[in-house]
């Protein structure tokens, strides 16, 4: 039996992590990993964007033209200097995955993971990131039931 801490009434907003992805908070990781085998679930569900940032990112330049601009960019680093310019708005840099980067975070959070006791929500440990500096990182349970996994500040 699960104890409630709060009743219905008590709350005065929820904001799900559902919402968190939609506004770009979390990467649902799903989306890599959906050939899992059926009834198997990665314990991870979702990665914060923030611990995402510490290089699990590609910014490939895609030439584009930024909104209510004329300007095409000529070369990535131009792209890069128009993308702080512009408070990060409607970016000339295409993100996508780094799958080896990423593949390396997801082990180095199974591997955190199972240090954790069976009976806890909660765990923490440290990691190498990409630039081969350490991170300690937290994995926490969250309302689906499965895991989050996150730097501290973000916690």
């Amino acid at each position: 039996m699960t104890e409630q801490f709060f009743k219905p009434e008590d709350i005065i907003s929820i904001y799900t992590s559902e919402q968190a992805v939609d506004d770009g908070i979390l990467f649902d990781v799903d989306i890599i990993l959906a050939k899992q085998p059926a009834g198997k679930q990665f314990f991870l569900k979702y990665v914060t964007t923030g611990l995402l940032e510490q290089g699990y990112w590609n910014n490939r330049c895609n030439k584009g033209v930024l909104t209510s601009e004329a300007y095409i960019s000529q070369t990535c680093t131009r792209c890069e200097e128009l993308f702080k310019m512009h408070k990060n708005n409607k970016p000339c840099l295409d993100r996508t995955l780094n799958i080896p980067n990423l593949t390396d975070l997801l082990n180095q959070a199974t591997r955190i993971f199972r240090k954790k006791p069976v009976d806890d929500y909660f765990v923490s440990g440290i990691i190498e990131l990409p630039s081969g500096q350490k991170q300690k990182i937290f994995i926490a349970q969250n309302e689906t039931g499965r895991y989050t996994a996150m730097r501290p500040e973000e916690y």
